[in-house]
């Protein structure tokens, strides 16, 4: 998996195959994230201080 850091210039959008799209903070208890993600992006975004613990 290849996870890219970026900045945004403006609010995105879904289109094309997104229906719908929110932000979210990770501690959710209604998503079901992949193990890569929960195990790996999750962790490394919050020790980089991009997400609460």
């Amino acid at each position: 998996m290849t996870v890219f850091e970026a900045r945004l210039s403006h609010v995105p959008r879904p289109v094309a195959e997104l229906a719908a799209m929110r932000w979210i903070s990770g501690q959710e208890r209604d998503i079901e994230f992949a193990p890569a993600v929960r195990d790996h992006v999750l962790p490394l975004l919050t020790e980089r201080g991009l997400l609460a613990p």
